[in-house]
């Protein structure tokens, strides 16, 4: 199936089916998921995204070489939708793995089983990140001799810390949900059949709350990266003052004095 997505009131679920792979992200399985964040970002309705897996033992194996080397390196023409999208734009699979995130959306990923190489730069381009008991996660590029260029280079450094993420890069050992939630990398590790429960229960409370605060916050965490400290103040307080100004602040304002929950459009 490839990839499966629903919404359940203003929760998203994306989900990664592809048991012949090993959810394996091959051009298909990327524009497809392009696409789907396209969809989100055009529906209102849609405020918190849940990424997660359909197979009981792994989240993600990374790119599916096999069919996205060929493609990449001219030993064959692109043939199918998926091949000729991948190659009409150098950040088309950047797009879909969420290194260049355009949906303002927080996506919750919901790890279980093998995170590898390319799942594991998907979840770092996740605003949020649950995972089982059961999870672990591996950068291994560098036992293969290559050197990964999906984000990890640049995301998990501010994520774990420097040391920590060289650690992760260079070894491409495994690393357990219990260190990386030490770590600072994730969130919340919940018993395996606990772990959609946790990240619906998550999705849940942030979907409650002011939409046009919710999209701005993830807008600021992606625009102040790289910037000055003065830059990255005029930022918060570019997105963040009209939200002041909007229908939401007024609801939530009002609710509170009439004891109320907020009702937000």
């Amino acid at each position: 199936m490839g990839i499966v997505f629903e919404k359940e009131g203003h929760i998203a679920k994306v989900g990664l089916n592809s048991p012949e792979t090993r959810n394996a992200l091959g051009p298909d399985e990327l524009l497809a998921l392009n696409n789907v964040w396209e969809e989100c970002q055009a529906d209102d309705n849609v405020r918190v995204v849940v990424f997660y897996s359909e197979l009981p033992d792994i989240f993600c194996s990374g790119m599916n070489l096999k069919t996205a080397i060929p493609i990449w390196t001219g030993m064959r023409k692109p043939e199918t939708e998926g091949e000729k999208w991948l190659m009409s734009d150098n950040k088309s699979v950047g797009k879909a793995m969420l290194k260049h995130k355009t949906l303002d959306r927080p996506v919750i990923a919901a790890v279980n089983g093998y995170c590898l190489t390319g799942g594991f730069e998907m979840a770092m381009g996740c605003e949020l990140r649950v995972a089982s008991e059961d999870a672990v996660f591996q950068m291994r590029e560098t036992t293969l001799g290559i050197m990964p260029i999906g984000g990890s280079n640049v995301f998990l450094p501010a994520q774990v810390g420097q040391a920590r993420a060289m650690e992760i890069l260079l070894t491409g050992g495994n690393f357990t949900a219990e260190r990386l939630l030490e770590w600072g990398f994730l969130n919340r590790v919940v018993p395996r059949e606990k772990l959609m429960e946790e990240a619906m229960g998550l999705a849940g409370i942030i979907a409650s709350n002011g939409p046009k605060s919710i999209r701005g916050m993830v807008r600021c965490s992606r625009q102040i990266q790289g910037k000055s400290l003065a830059d990255a103040l005029d930022v918060e307080v570019a997105i963040g003052a009209p939200i002041f100004m909007s229908d939401d602040a007024r609801e939530g304002v009002t609710a509170q004095k009439e004891k109320r929950k907020p009702n937000f459009k």
